[in-house]
C-alpha cells in the first residue's frame, strides 16, 4: 500500500518593511512690532555685532521743530504802528516705520539711556535722540538733539499742532528721570517708545514610518 504522500504546509514568513522618512517643516509668522525691554537688549547685547545690525523704531510718528534763533522782527511806524516778525522753521519727521539704529549706550540719574539715529548723516549721541529706561521698563524718548543757530527743539505727537509733548513724569514725582509727554483731555499720558520689530520661526522635525503591510 502506498503510503500517502504528506503535503508540507509551506510557511510564509512575511517582513513588515518599514518606510522611514523625515520631514522638516517650517511656519514663519508676521513681524510683530514690540516695545524694546532690558531683557531683550541684554540678549541682543550679548551677540557679536548684532546691536550694530538691529533696527529700532518710534511707537509713533514723532514731529520736531526747530525755529531759528536770529530775529527777523520788523518795527515799522506809518500812521499806526506795524510789527512782524518772520519765523524760519525746519521741520523735522520720524515716522513710525523709520528705522534707527542704536549708536551709544549711556546712564541718565542711574538709569539706561539709548541714542538713536535715524539718518546715516548722524554717527554719534551728539545728533541722536536718547530712549530713557522708566519705571516700567520701556525705553522712552527723553533727549532730543540741538542744532546749531537753532532754538531747542518742539516736538509734537503725531503731527497735532495741539498735541506738544512736554518733557514731565509718566505717573509719580519720584521717578528717575522725565520723559516727553502728552496728556488728551480726559488725563491720558501719552510717549514716543522704543519699537523693534520681532519675527517667530517655529520649526517642527517629524519623523514619519509608513507601514506597507502584510502580503
Amino acid at each position: 500500500m502506498r503510503a500517502p504522500a504528506f503535503h508540507h504546509q509551506r510557511i510564509v514568513r512575511t517582513l513588515s518593511v518599514l518606510a522611514l522618512s523625515l520631514g522638516l517643516s517650517t511656519t514663519t509668522g508676521c513681524a510683530k512690532r514690540l516695545r524694546l525691554t532690558p531683557a531683550e537688549f541684554e540678549r541682543i547685547d550679548k551677540q557679536e555685532q548684532a546691536v550694530d545690525d538691529l533696527r529700532v523704531f518710534v511707537s509713533k510718528k514723532l514731529i520736531v521743530i526747530y525755529e531759528e534763533a536770529g530775529d527777523d522782527e520788523d518795527y515799522d511806524v506809518n500812521k499806526t504802528i506795524t510789527e512782524s516778525n518772520e519765523d524760519n522753521l525746519l521741520k523735522v519727521i520720524i515716522a513710525k516705520n523709520t528705522r534707527g539704529v542704536i549708536v551709544d549706550t549711556d546712564q541718565k540719574n542711574g538709569a539706561p539711556l539709548m541714542w538713536v539715529t535715524f539718518t546715516s548723516s548722524c554717527k554719534d549721541k551728539d545728533c541722536a535722540y536718547g530712549f530713557v529706561q522708566a519705571e516700567d521698563g520701556v525705553f522712552r524718548l527723553a533727549v532730543m538733539p540741538e542744532r546749531e543757530g537753532y532754538k531747542p527743539p518742539r516736538a509734537y505727537y503725531i503731527n497735532h499742532p495741539k498735541r506738544q509733548m512736554e518733557p514731565g513724569k509718566l505717573k509719580s514725582l519720584a521717578e528717575k528721570n522725565d520723559v516727553y509727554l502728552w496728556k488728551n483731555k480726559r488725563g491720558k499720558v501719552f510717549s514716543i517708545d522704543l519699537i523693534v520689530k520681532k519675527r517667530k520661526v517655529n520649526k517642527t522635525d517629524t519623523k514619519v514610518i509608513r507601514d506597507e503591510g502584510i502580503k
